[in-house]
């Protein structure tokens, strides 16, 4: 009864605004909502101050829009979503609108076996790289926190401005808890448990396990101790958080700290490190749809950027894609179901290309705007298509000037790549789903090593002592949260006889 009187309510309003605006300045009003939305179903910021920007301009067309002078972006929002709801077909369109800055919770660990990154013999990468991410944050860094963590967690005494300024930070930190250790278990419970629903929390450390009782110990023992460590921390939160692990390499001048030594050897080389960001789903989406956060999250432009892999549970991301109707490499005879407008996701009387006697089909999808590595996104390997005829992803490629023909145009929208899909026929009509499944990527057992007693080995410059263990600790907790295996999208169509 209160959905139907909420849905009476938005009718209502939608009357009283084309009464008040007039069927001139609502048409311009709806143009500007299809131009923003009507391909990937988000109006995201940058959009949104363009629809805001148009409305104060028209003010006097829009009274209801406004209250005290001040435009309401509830009211605004429900006609949008009213609007995309009753057209043919339907679309559920996100707003993101009158989103508060994200406050930041940055921790630094401090632990024996970081403070060489930023040496005064090395290259100064790491200090770049932290400084350019940071910088790269919207808003007044003085609102954020900083933390310095090794076997506590300890408050920065002072603030951003003054660590982003610092000549040398783990100088600046010295002294902030105890170096010999890392208290894993209480670091990850902080990001998980103490990230609000209007905070990202970022973590820079080397993810070395480290604890006072490792010397002599057998390193298996210590990487079945720390998966037990993250199944214990990474428990039923992992549903609504999301954790991207970013691979970074710097120079590295110092002391190093093999698992079973009682002190340091010194290196002089490369090594890598990890930026690890978590948040709510929807913040951890955000960070690639609002414009502000835009430059943050383009961690594959950062100073000794390697690789990425986003933890999620499911579908963190909707983006667009339709088929396409008339490109010659397309082969075999279908035709687009009615109504479905200039994004064609459902197709019938599907017939195998008399020729070649298969099926080709190409699928336009929007890669963009994903934390996602583009080898992994670019990978038919990683993708599943459920369906009942074999259905195969033979290449995936980016749309290049001869696929954006006058005919094709409207049905790439804001698409970036190209799916090349092929079968030997369609027997009956029938769902076909392809998703990209979140697994373990390559560089992460490439990446991992179970002895680093040996600082002149081969791998040494690329590896890190135990990496895979807990990576792995960490996707069987997201992998258990989820239904069935994790997937970070899904394209849902029909192929109809």
């Amino acid at each position: 009864m209160i959905k139907k009187l909420l849905k009476v309510s938005l009718l209502v309003l939608f009357a009283a605004v084309v009464a008040s605006c007039g069927n001139k300045h609502k048409g311009e009003l709806n143009r500007m909502l299809l131009d923003a939305a009507d391909k990937d179903e988000i109006i995201d910021a940058g959009e949104w101050e363009k629809i805001a920007e148009f409305l104060d301009g028209q003010k006097a067309n829009f009274k209801d829009f406004y209250k005290d002078g001040d435009l309401d972006i509830d009211k605004v929002k429900d006609y949008i979503e009213d609007f995309f709801e009753n057209r043919r077909p339907p679309k559920n369109v996100k707003v993101l609108a009158g989103q508060k800055e994200l406050n930041v919770n940055f921790y630094l660990e401090r632990s024996g076996s970081m403070v060489p990154y930023d040496a005064a013999g090395g290259t100064g990468e790491f200090k770049k790289a932290i400084t350019q991410m940071l910088n790269n944050l919207p808003g007044s860094n003085e609102s954020n926190k900083i933390y310095v963590v090794n076997s506590e967690i300890n408050a920065y005494p002072k603030g951003f401005s003054q660590f982003i300024s610092d000549s040398n930070i783990f100088e600046a930190t010295k002294g902030i808890g105890d170096a010999s250790s890392t208290d894993f278990s209480a670091i990850f419970t902080q990001l998980l448990d103490k990230t609000g629903a209007n905070e990202l929390s970022i973590l820079v450390t080397d993810m070395i396990y480290s604890t006072k009782q490792m010397a002599g110990v057998n390193p298996q023992k210590v990487f079945a101790e720390a998966q037990g460590m993250i199944n214990a921390v990474f428990k039923s939160q992992v549903e609504e958080k999301g954790l991207l692990i970013v691979k970074m390499q710097g120079s590295y001048n110092g002391a190093y700290y093999p698992y079973n030594s009682q002190g340091g050897v010194q290196y002089n080389g490369r090594r890598p490190y990890y930026i690890i960001v978590v948040g709510s789903n929807d913040n951890i989406a955000r960070l690639t749809r609002d414009d502000n956060y835009l430059p943050f999250s383009r961690f594959s432009q950062l100073t000794g950027y390697e690789d990425m892999c986003l933890f999620e549970t499911n579908d963190v991301y909707k983006p667009y894609y339709s088929l396409l109707l008339e490109s010659d490499q397309i082969r075999g005879r279908f035709r687009p179901v009615h109504g479905q407008g200039d994004q064609i996701k459902n197709i019938e009387n599907v017939e195998v290309d008399r020729n070649s006697g298969d099926l080709r089909l190409l699928l336009a999808v929007d890669l963009g705007g994903m934390l996602i590595d583009e080898q992994y996104l670019t990978n038919p390997d990683n993708y599943v298509v459920e369906s009942d005829d074999d259905i195969e992803i033979k290449e995936i490629r980016p749309i290049d000037q001869k696929d954006v023909t006058p005919a094709e145009k409207k049905h790439l929208g804001k698409a970036t790549h190209i799916f090349v899909l092929e079968s030997e026929g369609i027997k009956h009509a029938q769902d076909v789903d392809i998703k990209l499944m979140n697994r373990l990527p390559q560089w992460v057992e490439a990446s991992s090593s179970d002895d680093d007693t040996n600082v002149s080995a081969s791998g040494f410059a690329n590896t890190t002592f135990g990496l895979k263990y807990l990576l792995q600790g960490i996707y069987d907790s997201y992998r258990k949260h989820s239904k069935g295996e994790p997937y970070y999208f899904e394209l849902d169509m029909e192929f109809g006889k």
